[in-house]
This record gives C-alpha cells, structure tokens and sequence, in this order.
C-alpha cells in the first residue's frame, strides 16, 4: 500500500531484482508476487525486471530493463517465457538510491550487476536460489557434468558468496549449496502453500474414468514424456484421463506422444480456476521431474488433499515430500511407473490414506509462515549490527 503524498513512507525500501515478473508462468514468479503482495504493508518494494511495453505495470514497478538478445538461444529464452534483462549500470544505481535492501531472485546478469552495484552502495544483499544449473543446461540441450559443477562455482562466487544471507527453498537446496563451499549463511524458507489449497474440499469425479494429473512447466526435465509412456502401458490405459496442465516449450510434441500412445489426454495452459477445480476432482496426482528445488505443484496438491506419486529423483527435493512409501517411485521406466500407477488405481483406500497424510504434512509449509519468516530475514539483515557485509567477487 502507497503512503499518500502528504505522509512520510517509515516502510524499508527494498529493491527485488526478478527479470521474468511481467511472465507469471513460473513457479518463482507467482511465489514472489504472493510475497510482494503479503509484505507490501511493511515494505516498499521496487521491483527490477525486464522491460515489456505491453505489460500492465503499477506505479512501484518502475524500474525496468530492456531483454538482452542471444544469438542461437533467442527462441529458448521465449519459449520458456522467461527473459533475461540487460543491465544497465546507471539506472541501476539511480533506482538503488534510497534503497536499504536488495534482495535477488535469479543468478543472471542483472542480479550479478546489481549485487556488485550494491555492495559498492553499502547496502545489503539477500539472494534466493531458484535455479539449479541442470535446469539451464537442459534447456539447452548441453552436456551435464563438468558444466554444471562449474555453473554451480560461478552461481556460489557471483551471487551466493556476494550475498549477506542466501535463502534456499529447501533443505535439498541447502545442501547443494553449502557441500559445494559457500560461506554465507543459508536459510531454508518454503515458498509456502496458501490457504486456499487448504480449504479445498476434494470432490473425485465418481465415473468410469479414473484422472491423473500433473502440473509444471512442459519441458525436458519435467519428464512428461515418461508419465504419457507409463499410462501407456498401464492394465488401466483406456479408463484413465490425463491432464498436463501447464505450458513451455514441449507442449506440441507431448500432445503428438499422447496421440501416438493413445492416452486420452488434455495437455495445455489452464487458468487459476480450473486448476483448484482439477486438485479437487484427480483421483492421482504424478509428479516425474528430475529437478526440483521445492516442487510447488506437488505441494499445493498435497495441502488440497490429492493423493501423488512423487519421483524420488537425487536430483530433486521431491524427496522431502513423500509421506508414504507408496507415494514414490525411483526415476526409472515408463512399465515401473506404470505398476506403480496401476497399484494406486486398484487400492482407493490407500489412496485416501495418502491423501489425508499430505494435508497434514503441507500445513508445515504454509504460506502464513513463511511470510513471517521472510519479514524476520529481511528485518535481520537491515538491522543486524554485526552482520559482516559480504564482499563482491572479483570474477565476472
């Protein structure tokens, strides 16, 4: 909320560097407006973002930077809707000027800029990991391994180690951090699932299909593929209907497996609404991906009651949420996912086991916490006296 023009703003002044704010089609995105629009009444929030003349833009989002152009990865970049910002260091500085806390989002260029403006500025730095390197890579179609090692050395030397405190979605997330060197303290905040997951009663549509649903972004690491090749082979196959509800780059060739494994299936965009209603009427919610530093979807399904079917991946912190053996499966072949698929179709009440142990798993990580705990970390690093200031790398 805007003070009027005739009052003094007392609220700290924060300046959040996310570049995709105008493409809430991520995870990140939408957690970061639910905290924006949570905290607004005790901070003032500038945010830092990649400029779009179309864009709808309120009056504290003011500081805005044009897309940088990468030959060769353009069209991934906007596939993925989400663009990177090019840095401009003077109207960085200029909309730093009576800031008294950054906090950064993403580890790309404009953050880096930004962090290194603001360490010179006196003020302090919080970053929030929510990109892991494997996630860039493959949307990319590069080689892992030493790439991503060194990715994570850049990410932690750049951003993390410039930081004064670095907050990690999960415990998961900690530990990818800290095992490769950082110094800087870590704290894990959930990005939290509001209450009206919560208040979702479940409704499972009593007919002679049974409904399997997966939600996130449609890319390679999602593993869509591997779900719409396990209902394939399922003992269930022609009673099962499969919603992906989501968008991204590999929306057209997963709607052309579906058809070539003849799974009957919607696959697309969905609106708020239609979302609730689906977590309130799936009988099985699937979660595949391999790389996930939280896994919000999953959580949202679970504090809406759904039964899931999590990969365990080493890879993801999706392993922090299984509340029951058989709500997990090793990343494995589509036949293993669909005898695992196939065993939660024959067992409802196992499934309303599961369901009910989600829900109450999910009130740990309720957004109203980590609201709360959020204003404590922003409060602690404005006011804490013997906070020693990190200092910027001086690679990059």
């Amino acid at each position: 909320m805007a003070s009027s023009a005739n009052s003094v703003d007392h609220r700290p002044k924060i300046a959040l560097v996310i570049d995709p704010w105008d493409y809430p089609f991520n995870g990140t995105v939408v957690s970061t407006r639910r905290f924006v629009s949570a905290l607004e009444d005790q901070f003032n929030f500038t945010i830092f973002k990649t400029s779009d003349d179309s864009a709808n833009v309120g009056d504290n989002l003011n500081a805005n930077f044009k897309k940088i152009s990468v030959p060769g990865v353009n069209h991934i970049i906007d596939r993925m809707q989400a663009p990177i910002a090019r840095p401009d260091r003077q109207k960085i500085e200029r909309n730093l000027m009576g800031c008294d806390l950054v906090h950064v989002q993403y580890p790309f260029l404009l953050g880096h800029r930004t962090i290194r403006v603001a360490r010179r500025m006196g003020i302090p730095v919080v970053s929030s990991f929510h990109v892991q390197p494997e996630n860039i890579l493959r949307n990319l179609n590069l080689p892992e391994g030493r790439l991503t090692e060194w990715l994570y050395r850049l990410f932690i030397s750049n951003f993390y180690q410039a930081s004064d405190v670095v907050i990690a979605p999960s415990e998961f997330a900690r530990g990818l951090l800290l095992e490769r060197g950082l110094k800087r303290p870590v704290e894990v905040l959930s990005n939290g699932v509001t209450q009206a997951f919560f208040d979702t009663e479940r409704t499972p549509t009593d007919t002679a299909h049974f409904s399997i649903l997966s939600v996130g972004r449609m890319a390679r690491e999602k593993q869509q593929d591997l779900l719409i090749r396990a209902i394939g082979q399922s003992q269930y196959k022609s009673k099962i209907h499969l919603t992906l509800a989501g968008t991204g780059p590999l929306t057209t060739t997963l709607r052309a497996l579906a058809k070539k494994e003849q799974v009957l299936a919607d696959i697309g965009r969905v609106n708020d609404q239609t979302l609730m209603q689906l977590y309130k009427s799936t009988d099985l919610f699937v979660q595949c991906s391999q790389i996930e530093l939280e896994g919000m979807s999953a959580l949202e399904a679970m504090a809406a009651g759904c039964p899931t079917l999590l990969n365990r991946s080493n890879t993801s912190a999706l392993a922090e949420l299984v509340q029951h053996p058989a709500a997990e499966f090793l990343d494995s072949s589509p036949l293993a996912l669909a005898q695992h698929i196939d065993a939660l179709i024959s067992n409802p009440v196992l499934r309303d086991q599961i369901g009910t142990q989600n829900r109450s798993f999910a009130r740990s990580r309720h957004h109203d916490q980590s609201i709360q705990q959020l204003a404590k970390i922003y409060n602690t690093a404005l006011t804490a006296p013997g906070l020693k200031r990190a200092q910027p790398s001086t690679a990059g």
